[in-house]
């Protein structure tokens, strides 16, 4: 089967790329750069990679032609209640039209979404199923939302059409969060609301990979909108802590009663855009509001209907994903001094 993969590069992408190309799939892989692709992916005579931008339709035409399945992994990708709006809705809303009418007039059979759990916002109800109302909290959030939509549309058009809605995802290959998190644990004290005790779901990327796998292939998931994690429920606490253990630094956590935690934010956030107001900050008081909620996602539906069935656990993933972490962060180092002794420096490097 011939199959496209919107962002091919990135975490949820790659392991997927990998996941199809072991079921013997023919797989075309929208890319940006493919010089840098071929850096990204492993080397793959059925993998093809094809140039294009979520948001040039021409591009998106090209690569729809031929297809079978599109699995739609694209994304700008931001912090609950953070990221530019204009930059987020352009890739994610207006990006997931313009694949959406590429893929219907290519006469593309299935379309697979990846959405998220952050379309719920910050439910009160210890376990969210998919019929849980829409509650979004900040540009990303409300991205998703908005391109839910439009799938849904599409597939009233006569589309196959599939949602799949990932918690936290981790695992090798994360170059945005997984390298924030390991930079600032160690220099931090980790603020933990209430103890750090809310559930907070993960999900490693293979699971997601074969979550996607089985949404392309099943006759069952066409229309359909499934949650995944690893099927496990995990404190803040736990996954603070255990994630310091695979990267071998001592957790420092610092619990904090929901109102002092409150308090602390605000004050941080308004200093944070005093002193730097193009950023967002580290802390907000919407950020303590959702710590101090629980993220727990039910997956009987994916399980009973797909025969979904996690396969990596969390100390086991997230020990991989800090070991692939550390060697990428070894190999960058070299290339990061070599860019600084350079006599034109990073910047007109980066321009040529």
């Amino acid at each position: 089967m011939r199959v496209l993969v919107t962002g091919a590069t990135g975490l949820v992408g790659s392991h997927l790329v990998k996941a199809l190309r072991e079921r013997g799939d023919a797989v075309r892989a929208l890319v940006r750069d493919p010089e840098r692709a071929r850096e990204l992916l492993p080397p793959d005579e059925g993998v093809e990679l094809v140039r294009g931008d979520l948001l040039d339709p021409d591009s998106l035409r090209r690569a729809a032609q031929g297809v079978e399945v599109v699995y739609h992994c694209a994304a700008r990708v931001a912090l609950p209640y953070q990221g530019d709006r204009l930059q987020i809705f352009r890739a994610n809303v207006e990006g997931t039209r313009n694949v959406l009418q590429a893929s219907e007039e290519a006469g593309v059979r299935r379309f697979v979404f990846v959405s998220s759990v952050a379309v719920y916002g910050d439910p009160r109800e210890p376990l969210v199923r998919e019929d849980h109302p829409k509650n979004p909290k900040g540009p990303y959030a409300e991205s998703k939302v908005l391109a839910e939509e439009l799938v849904e549309m599409a597939g009233d058009r006569g589309l196959e059409t599939v949602i799949l809605r990932p918690c936290v995802i981790y695992g090798p290959g994360d170059r945005n969060f997984l390298p924030q998190i390991a930079e600032t644990l160690p220099r931090y004290p980790f603020p933990l609301v209430q103890g750090g005790r809310q559930p907070l779901d993960m999900v490693h990327a293979r699971d997601v990979a074969q979550a996607l796998v089985l949404a392309g292939t099943h006759p069952r998931a066409a229309g359909r909108v499934y949650n995944v994690t690893d099927g496990e429920t995990h404190s803040l606490r736990e996954l603070v802590e255990v994630f310091c253990e695979a990267l071998g630094v001592r957790p420092r956590l610092l619990p904090l009663p929901y109102p002092l935690a409150l308090a602390l934010a605000a004050l941080a956030a308004g200093i944070s855009r005093a002193a730097r107001p193009d950023e967002d900050p580290l802390l907000s008081p919407a950020g303590v509001r959702a710590m101090a909620r629980p993220h727990h996602y039910d997956i009987t539906r994916i399980r009973e209907e797909l025969g979904y069935a996690p396969r990596v656990p969390l100390r086991e993933g997230l020990r991989e994903a800090a070991a692939w972490y550390l060697e990428w962060k070894a190999q960058r180092q070299p290339q990061q001094r070599r860019l600084a002794a350079s006599p034109t420096g990073p910047g007109e490097k980066g321009r040529g």
